[in-house]
């Protein structure tokens, strides 16, 4: 039992010892110069200073919620615009199933008015074709998904369009999957 008691004498004093050590830093501490009185006019300069940080601070959660808003306004129906292309899609493949055979005419006609009516709309609502004719390959809106040498061509000239692009309000909805040229390779 001596060991114990030896120990928690020599714990209590370890604790002691830490407590003047925190005292002493606080005494030290006490130094710094606090003013004791401070003046009607640099109250008002501080109060002046808070409210036109108020005010600006105020005013740029006003135009993030703004922001915030028109995205979600913008982009919210972007899974529904995604659907819509896929009937877009559809149609289109639709129309080139029926060829130009007399007894189709009509059915087709149909179809090229529905398509008609459904790109109004997407164009009404801010979604427009990526135009990719004679244009660079641009990872950004395009995705290729084959590559053909064509030394006639640049390298990473789109050459055929297999599933139109969208973009709405200049943010991709869908890139265009597309067809790309390279250079050949010449065997050494």
């Amino acid at each position: 039992m001596n060991k114990d008691t030896e120990e928690q004498n020599q714990e209590k004093e370890e604790e002691l010892d830490v407590e003047e050590d925190i005292s002493l830093d606080i005494e030290e501490n006490d130094s710094i110069e606090v003013p004791e009185e401070i003046s009607q006019e640099e109250i008002i300069k501080d109060l002046e200073d808070q409210l036109l940080r108020a005010k600006a601070e105020v005013q740029n959660v006003r135009r993030i919620a703004a922001q915030e808003v028109t995205k979600a306004r913008l982009f919210g129906v972007e899974s529904l615009a995604k659907d819509f292309l896929s009937v877009a899609d559809n149609l289109e493949r639709a129309i080139e199933s029926c060829g130009e055979e007399e007894q189709f005419l009509s059915v087709k006609e149909g179809l090229e008015l529905t398509l008609k009516s459904l790109e109004g709309s997407l164009n009404s609502s801010s979604i427009e074709v990526i135009d990719t004719s004679g244009k660079d390959f641009d990872p950004e809106k395009h995705e290729a998904i084959s590559l053909i040498e064509d030394d006639s061509l640049d390298p990473n000239t789109i050459i055929d369009v297999v599933q139109k692009g969208y973009t709405i309000m200049d943010r991709t909805l869908r890139p265009a999957k597309v067809v790309v040229s390279k250079k050949s390779q010449e065997k050494s």
